[in-house]
């Protein structure tokens, strides 16, 4: 895993990286929401809180949601996020990267469940970020 994502940012040297994946409705039998956080289908993309995730990004993507109406929801991971999110931020000396995820019922099963609005949200809150990113804005870990 990761390797994908670690070649992309050593070969195209992207700016800034929007990753999205799918993260636990913790309402889902056998998923612990005190552990996880509480996130559910229909509530919108999960916005993450992580260690790999560039503060600035994430605050623009969540003042979009909040001008566009996109409803969203938040998640934290103290270490890692467990997607490509990692490997952009950490490969190539660190491309500013955040992650919105997409609620998901039986993750990893052949009966895998999202709501189709928060599909649609998800698109749209990365649609509507990305046109208000300018040109010359910076998100380096370092500024």
């Amino acid at each position: 895993g990761l390797r994908g994502a670690e070649m992309i940012t050593n070969t195209l040297k992207p700016n800034v990286a929007i990753i999205t994946d799918v993260t636990h409705d913790t309402s889902t039998p056998m998923i612990d929401a005190k552990k996880e956080g509480d996130v559910k289908i229909g509530k919108g993309p999960v916005i993450s809180y992580a260690p790999a995730v560039q503060n600035n990004l994430r605050e623009k993507i969540i003042n979009t949601a909040e001008k566009n109406k996109i409803p969203f929801q938040r998640a934290a991971s103290s270490r890692y996020t467990g997607t490509d999110t990692d490997a952009f931020a950490y490969s190539n000396g660190g491309v500013p990267s955040a992650l919105i995820s997409l609620p998901l019922r039986y993750m990893h099963t052949t009966v895998e469940m999202v709501q189709k609005d928060d599909v649609e949200n998800v698109i749209r809150l990365i649609y509507e970020t990305l046109k208000n990113i300018k040109a010359d804005e910076s998100f380096s870990y370092f500024d």
